[in-house]
């Protein structure tokens, strides 16, 4: 049987093999009393997938990002299994829970967002992944998204489902191409990550990249597709519901797909609502069906009673010679970008009002999870060091 999770040290791992490993932790879990109304907060090191897979058999496991600070893990109203098991805590999820994600804090107030067992088993990313793209027992990817992001815990479940392979390096960004992985899951800024190292072109083994988290921008879009010789399956969704739109073929530059036959979207105030949940999402949807994402409500920068959505400037920096931006503010338009800006052109893609007050160039863009970026905390932090 070959091994579906292979760690870059050697160690390798059989489906039978680590379902062996994660039925010990579950004992445990069952002789200190657990049962489906309780959670267990356990770090998102790769080694502890034994202790989430273990807890899944028993609890609730929420996945706990292990670079948290004191204070951000205060959000949380959960006992960590670390190297002691806490005493068990009843009532504290619905029965049907099967996993926990902590909220990054970028969209709303920090919570924790349960994944039911309609979505691990039936209606989840992963699922819908592996439908669309195929996956089978032949295929592999890498730990580019670590497991307390969505997106990564569902990319492990993936494997896990179809027994395909799980590569855990210690470099991802740059050591992948050693490893050949058949697909990617990740954000635009994943993608960006990737396309560092040299590979010849005819040694690539990518055939499917699924882009979640942000909309994939024509330039970039077009620059990926010719470095992995593949083209891009972009998608959107939120954690509460799960996949809402795919683009397949045909495309459409800027768009994130049809959206699926069993949602219900509709346009409300400029706002994405989806059977009947409020995403947060400004967008609309063209006269051919596909859904285009314009910004967040909650970021919509209003400057002079003009309404300005960040994206539409990052999009407008990017063509201006930015290779990464995050565009920020209140009731002003503020930009850290990286690379450098052609001012003549920029004023040539968007409105003067629209162009930022002040840009500040920046080596790199600190960005959590799947690339995103908590605007309001960066505004903060350049209010405080007295920069704006």
């Amino acid at each position: 049987m070959k091994p579906f999770l292979v760690f870059e040290n050697g160690t390798t791992y059989t489906k039978t093999q680590f379902d062996a490993k994660t039925k010990k932790y579950a004992k445990q879990l069952k002789k200190a009393g657990y049962n489906k109304t309780c959670r267990i907060g356990v770090f998102s090191n790769t080694e502890n997938i034994f202790k989430i897979f273990g807890a899944m058999q028993v609890c609730s496991p929420v996945i706990i990002d292990h670079t948290m600070t004191e204070h951000e893990l205060s959000y949380y109203d959960i006992d960590i299994w670390d190297d002691i098991l806490p005493q068990p805590q009843y009532n504290q999820c619905n029965t049907d829970e099967v996993v926990g994600i902590c909220s990054s804090g970028s969209t709303e107030k920090h919570r924790i967002i349960p994944i039911t067992e309609d979505q691990y088993y039936r209606d989840g990313l992963d699922n819908n992944i592996q439908i669309h793209g195929n996956i089978t027992e032949n295929d592999s990817t890498i730990n580019v998204i670590p497991l307390w992001v969505c997106i990564g815990f569902q990319t492990f479940a993936l494997c896990y489902k179809t027994g395909a392979t799980y590569y855990v390096l210690d470099d991802p960004w740059k050591s992948w191409p050693s490893v050949n992985p058949t697909f990617i899951i990740g954000s635009p800024n994943v993608l960006r990550g990737m396309m560092s190292p040299n590979v010849p072109y005819e040694n690539m083994t990518i055939r499917h990249i699924r882009t979640v988290g942000a909309p994939m921008y024509k330039d970039f879009k077009v620059e990926a597709q010719q470095f992995f010789n593949c083209i891009t399956t972009d998608s959107y969704g939120v954690n509460e519901i799960g996949t809402i739109s795919i683009m397949h073929y045909p495309q459409k530059y800027n768009s994130v797909g049809y959206v699926l036959d069993n949602i219900d979207c509709k346009i409300i105030d400029n706002e994405i609502i989806v059977n009947n949940f409020a995403t947060g999402d400004l967008g609309h949807i063209d006269e051919d069906g596909f859904l285009f994402i314009t910004g967040r409500k909650k970021e919509t920068i209003i400057k002079g009673g003009w309404k300005i959505m960040p994206y539409e400037v990052e999009q407008a920096l990017l063509d201006s010679g930015a290779s990464d931006v995050v565009v920020f503010g209140y009731d002003n338009v503020y930009a850290e970008v990286v690379g450098k800006l052609d001012l003549d052109l920029l004023k040539s893609k968007i409105a003067r009002y629209k162009i930022p007050e002040k840009i500040f160039y920046v080596e790199s863009i600190n960005r959590k999870g799947q690339g995103k970026i908590n605007r309001k905390n960066l505004l903060d932090e350049y209010k405080q060091n007295r920069k704006i």
